[in-house]
């Protein structure tokens, strides 16, 4: 009987983004569980108002590097024979990793302890988080 059967990975593309993903698949195959995995884009709204004419340009840029971080996800899903679902998110990544891994009934969170964000602070923010509000066990790879 499996004790996973929805995994959700949080993905940046990073070098440990990419090692927790290779751990959530190990998993995957092990439990037969289905995999989930999340980019969110966050968006500095003080930065770059609405009305400003690159805004439209910007969020296009930005969801389309966001699907490309993706698509690599699901190659590595692809290799290891595992079936993916992906989605890309807009606002605060802890609030969105918490709110999907809800939405789709995640029986486990897996996540690294840092990645392309640029501010440590901040992704330890997030880590912490999710590791308090998750609906679910979260692993933490470093």
């Amino acid at each position: 009987m499996a004790v996973f059967r929805k995994i959700l990975i949080p993905f940046d593309g990073s070098g440990p983004g990419k090692k927790a993903a290779e751990k959530a698949f190990e998993l995957a195959v092990d439990q037969g569980a289905e995999v989930y995995g999340i980019k969110v884009i966050s968006f500095i709204g003080e930065l770059i108002t609405p009305s400003d004419s690159l805004w439209a340009t910007i969020e296009a840029d930005l969801r389309e590097k966001a699907r490309e971080i993706l698509k690599e996800l699901e190659v590595m899903a692809e290799t290891k024979g595992v079936k993916i679902t992906t989605a890309v998110r807009e606002g605060s990544a802890e609030s969105e990793v918490i709110n999907y891994a809800k939405e789709i009934e995640a029986d486990l969170i897996v996540m690294s302890t840092g990645g392309k964000g640029g501010m440590g602070r901040y992704l330890g923010k997030t880590v912490d988080r999710v590791l308090r509000e998750a609906p679910c066990p979260v692993m933490v790879v470093k």
